[in-house]
Formats: structure tokens, C-alpha cells, sequence
């Protein structure tokens, strides 16, 4: 970058900022950086050189810059930057004129900036977009327009990472016009294959159901970079019926995004709960109906079965993908957690998730075999990942972090391990297994790091929990006589490290000295100063060297504890949401 265009870029910054005008599906990224030009016209030399800066709450700054040429034939360069948000793609702002320095080198004195018009800028995708600008009566120049095009082939250039590669034309047949710019309702039962193409913005309506039970059983594949929203009015989510399949695969530079139709949006504010949910639902067993005809039911809604004796059933893939705001109450504790899996069998790839402010839980499993890796739990309103009903996958890579008190999110415990609530010792018996995760609470609110009872077995290794410090709750804490019964066999923690004002705790009925002996009785197991950097460990850190490798396949040879190594491993970065570094 030129020493000139960078002081173009500065001298924009004081120039009045105007809110992006469009809502749609099409997430501006620094794909879109570079030159664009009307090519219709090559010789005219109408070009435009964007630059998109994406902020922490992921808004943008769209930096511009283009020649215009007076009626003599001097070259004119204006400005702008206008501010986006995050799902916008198009925006109006004040246009500046730039005087001093040269067009042909370093500028040797700064730019003088001065108003020239206004101009407006829509993408309708990577490879096309229009520029409108409108001068002030007073420079003597007509309104201008131009349809340009990037000057590299994003479309073939894998390098670019922009996913949109089609324009919005229309809502398909079955749809109906959203409220969003480009956006398409969906609404009650799919029973055929569709895809979800991330060239339009869906919105859920109320329950939307893929396939029947175990019939007229349809997939679901949705586009990188596809947003997803609720409709703003009722609970709306998105139910995957046992024998249907959803495949959500997005990728690191384009993640799929379930949220709140007010998010990404200048001038609104989404709030948790503004939608419901993606629940995955599959014939895996479940130890609340063990035996056919395995008739398990929602909690949010006893209309939805789920169940079954097929421990390698598929209910799909979900890559990449983001549930924000998610948690629609129906009544007291009938909620949608972000993500939930109902008898969901190991056939089926959870894989790079994130759940980000959700009023209930961020991930629920209740039964199944499904294993996960890379999964993100951030500033949820109750439990980070809940399990019970037998639920016996496999988890590598977690984190989660609780919100501080002063935003009143709400939050709850890093685990909340259950076997069953009506029977302790019900089979099959939840025993998952977790490697290489890290828990941080607040400091002063919230529950426990570690919440395990009502029978729940599960062996933990790779652990590090901290700052959960509230009055009353712990670091570990073992609840429940069969819970107790079973530490050391089936329930069992290793090279874990605990960090709270209070690391170990008894729960009720028959638990005194059960968390102390599952504690102790595990190897490579410490307590004190985790030495964080935020959620990083530090180099001095304990974290670092103190871990175990299984030789279980599913998990990658990571021989720390926690989920990161050290400060260069934040596998967070780039695809999520939100997240203080």
C-alpha cells in the first residue's frame, strides 16, 4: 500500500459516517479488499480501491478511494468510509474530495479534505457490485454510477475466501419474501431435499421440522457463510427429525450463522432469547426409553419423539457454525438451548461450533453417541454443556467463558452432568469422555465449574477450571449418592487443574469426601494459579506440560491441559463470534 493511500485512508476517518442501508445475505470480509472497476469500459479507468476492517463486535469500516476526472481531464481522488453492519452490504456515506500530495508517489505534504457529494455502495456479490455517487451542486459535476467487478477472478481464486459467488433473484418456489432485504421465510415441515444457498438471508417462522419421524425423511444442506434468523415474533427453530439430515458445513473464512434478526444490524440490539435453536434429533439410544418403541420427548415441546437403538446413526454434519441469541423460553424451564442433540448417534460430525450469548444452555445432549470437537461456549445464560440421558460421546477441545455480572446475561455451570433425574442408575449410563478443555467463570457469580450428579459417570482429563468464586459453589463438585458411588470406576478426572476460591465441594445425599477422593484419586491433577492470559496459558504456566495423550483415536495427541497449548493456539480466532483476546 502506497505511503499516499494510507494517508487517504487516515484523513477518511474524519470525514461524518453514515449506517449501512441493507440487511442481507452477504457478509463483507477483506475478501472484497483490492481494486474494482467497471470493466464494460476498460479504457475509462472508473475504478475503486475498498478496504473492509472488520471490528471485534463485528461491524465494519468500508475504506474507499477512486479518481474522478474534471471536465479538463485532472484526475480528482475522493474518499469515503462508511460504517456497516455486520450482515450489511450496503451503505451511503459523505464523499470527500483529496487535495495535495501527488498521484504518481509518496505524498510529500498531507491531503486537504473537503466535501464533494455523497456516495452509495451495494455488493450484490464477490464478483460485482454498483457505486453511485451524487456531487454537491456546487463542484459542477453530474450523478455517476457504475456496475464494477473486482479486478482478480475472485470466483476461481481460492486465495479470496469469499464465499458469495451468486446473486439474490428471487425467493425459491415454497418460500415466501422475509422481512430482511433478500431474505426468504421458511416455515413448517421440510420433506424434501433443498439447499439453503447463502446468496439469501432465511428466516424461521415458528417450528420448522426437517422430515417426518423416522418418515418422509429429507436433507438439508446449507452454503458457507449462509445467515440464518429467527423472525423476531415466536419461537423459532429448526428441528432435525430422527432418519432426516441437515449438512452445515461452513468454513473457517465463512461460517454458518443461526442468530437474532435484530443482530448485525446498525440501530439494533439483539437480545438472548430472540429465537429458538438448532436441535438435532436421531434413533441413538437414550436410557430415558431404552427399549422400543423408544418414545423420548422434547422437554420444550412433548410433541417431538427422539430414540432409538442405532448407536452409528447420522443425523448430518454441522462445521463452522454459529448459534447466537438462541434460548426462547416457552414457559419456566421449557427453553431451546443454542445447540441441542437428542439420541444423536456417532455417524453424525460436530465439528468447530460456537455458541455466543444464549439464554439457556449452549450445548445439551440428552443421550446418544455423538462425538464434537472444538466447540465455544461464550457468555451463555445457564450451563455451558449439559449432558444427561445416557449420553456416552466424545468431546476434544472446549472452552467456555462466562460474562461478567454487570451485563446480567445470567449464567450457571461449565459442566452440568446428569445420568438421569428420575432414575440415577438408569443404562445405558452417561459416561462421555472430554479432553482438553478450559472453563472460566466471571470471578463472582454464576455456579459450579465442574456439576456432576444424578448418577453421571464420565472420565475428564485435560482439564482446566477457574474463577468460578461465588459463595457456596466450587471448582468440582460431586452431587448425589450414586454419583459418589461410582468415582474412581466409572466416573473418573485426570490431569486436571483446579483454580477457584473454593476447588472441591460435597453435594447432598451420601457425597461427603466424593469429590476430594475423585480428585485425588486421579493422576497429574493440581490446584493454584493457572497463570491465564485470558484464556491462553501463560509461558510460565502449569497448564502447559502437565496433560495426558490417550490412545483413543478420536483424540488428537494434545498433552496439555486445557484447550489450548499456549498463547499462539487460539483455534478460536477467524471463525467466531464475539470473543474478548
Amino acid at each position: 500500500m502506497s505511503s499516499l493511500y494510507k494517508q487517504v485512508l487516515c484523513s477518511a476517518l474524519v470525514g461524518a459516517l453514515a449506517a449501512g442501508q441493507a440487511h442481507a445475505a452477504l457478509t463483507l470480509s477483506d475478501a472484497f479488499d483490492g481494486g474494482w472497476a467497471d470493466l464494460s469500459h476498460p479504457a475509462s479507468a472508473r475504478g475503486w480501491v475498498f478496504d473492509v476492517l472488520t471490528m471485534p463486535n463485528g461491524n465494519k469500516t468500508l475504506y474507499l478511494s477512486g479518481y474522478l476526472y474534471d471536465g479538463e481531464g485532472n484526475p480528482i481522488w475522493v474518499t469515503a468510509s462508511p460504517l456497516l453492519g455486520e450482515f450489511e452490504f450496503g451503505a451511503s456515506a459523505d464523499l470527500f474530495m483529496l487535495e495535495g500530495g501527488t498521484f504518481n508517489g509518496p505524498g510529500t505534504e498531507t491531503p486537504v479534505q473537503s466535501r464533494f457529494g455523497s456516495i452509495e455502495v451495494e455488493f450484490a456479490s464477490c464478483t460485482e457490485g454498483t457505486v453511485s455517487v451524487t456531487p454537491d451542486a456546487a463542484t459542477g459535476f453530474a450523478p455517476m454510477s457504475w456496475t464494477i467487478n473486482p479486478l482478480q477472478n475472485v470466483v476461481t481464486a481460492e486465495v479470496s475466501g469469499c464465499a458469495y459467488k451468486a446473486e439474490f433473484t428471487g425467493c425459491p418456489a415454497g418460500t415466501s419474501a422475509g422481512t430482511l432485504p433478500r431474505s426468504c421465510v421458511l416455515t413448517g415441515a421440510i420433506t424434501r431435499d433443498i439447499t439453503l444457498t447463502n446468496n439469501i438471508t432465511w428466516q424461521l417462522e415458528g417450528l420448522v421440522t426437517v422430515g417426518g419421524d423416522n418418515a418422509n425423511s429429507a436433507t438439508v444442506t446449507i452454503d458457507p457463510g449462509t445467515l440464518i434468523t429467527g423472525s423476531g415474533d415466536s419461537a423459532d427453530y429448526l428441528y432435525v427429525n430422527p432418519g432426516s439430515k441437515v449438512y452445515a458445513n461452513g468454513t473457517p473464512y465463512a461460517p454458518i450463522v443461526f442468530t437474532s434478526p435484530r443482530d448485525g444490524h446498525l440501530g439494533q440490539t439483539p437480545a438472548p432469547g430472540d429465537w429458538g435453536g438448532i436441535v438435532l434429533s436421531g434413533n441413538a439410544p437414550d436410557n430415558k426409553c431404552p427399549a422400543a418403541p423408544f418414545d423420548c420427548r422434547s422437554e420444550f415441546n412433548p410433541d417431538l419423539r427422539y430414540g432409538g437403538d442405532d448407536a452409528n446413526d447420522s443425523s448430518g454434519s454441522l462445521r463452522y457454525v454459529q448459534s447466537r441469541y438462541a434460548g426462547f423460553v416457552f414457559t419456566e424451564g421449557r427453553e431451546v438451548n443454542a445447540f441441542t442433540f437428542q439420541a444423536v448417534g456417532n455417524g453424525t460430525v460436530l465439528d468447530h461450533l460456537q455458541s455466543f450469548r444464549g439464554k439457556d444452555d449452549g450445548f445439551e445432549w440428552f443421550g446418544g453417541t455423538v462425538n464434537a470437537k472444538n466447540l465455544v461456549s461464550y457468555e451463555g445464560g445457564d450451563d455451558a454443556f449439559d449432558w444427561d440421558e445416557g449420553w456416552s460421546g466424545k468431546v476434544q477441545f472446549a472452552y467456555a467463558k462466562w460474562a461478567p455480572e454487570s451485563l446480567a446475561l445470567g449464567n450457571d455451570n461449565g459442566f452440568e452432568a446428569s445420568n438421569q433425574a428420575d432414575n440415577h442408575d438408569a443404562t445405558p449410563r452417561s459416561t462421555p469422555g472430554w479432553s482438553n478443555v478450559t472453563l472460566i467463570g466471571n470471578g463472582s457469580g454464576g455456579g459450579n465449574g465442574l456439576h456432576l450428579k444424578e448418577g453421571t459417570g464420565g472420565h475428564l482429563g485435560n482439564i482446566v477450571v477457574s474463577g468460578f468464586n461465588k459463595d457456596g459453589k466450587a471448582c468440582l463438585l460431586v452431587d448425589h449418592a450414586a454419583t459418589g458411588a461410582i468415582v474412581g470406576t466409572a466416573l473418573t478426572l485426570d490431569h486436571a487443574w483446579l483454580d477457584c476460591s473454593t476447588n472441591v465441594a460435597d453435594g447432598s445425599n451420601g457425597t461427603a469426601g466424593r469429590a476430594q477422593a475423585l480428585f485425588d484419586g486421579g493422576d497429574g491433577n493440581g490446584s493454584g494459579n493457572a497463570q491465564l492470559d485470558g484464556f491462553l496459558p501463560n509461558a510460565g504456566s502449569p497448564l502447559r506440560n502437565g496433560g495426558l495423550v490417550t490412545d483413543d483415536a478420536f483424540f488428537t495427541p494434545a498433552p496439555y491441559i486445557g484447550a489450548f497449548r499456549d498463547s499462539n493456539d487460539d483455534w478460536t480466532a477467524g471463525w467466531t463470534h464475539g470473543i474478548v483476546r
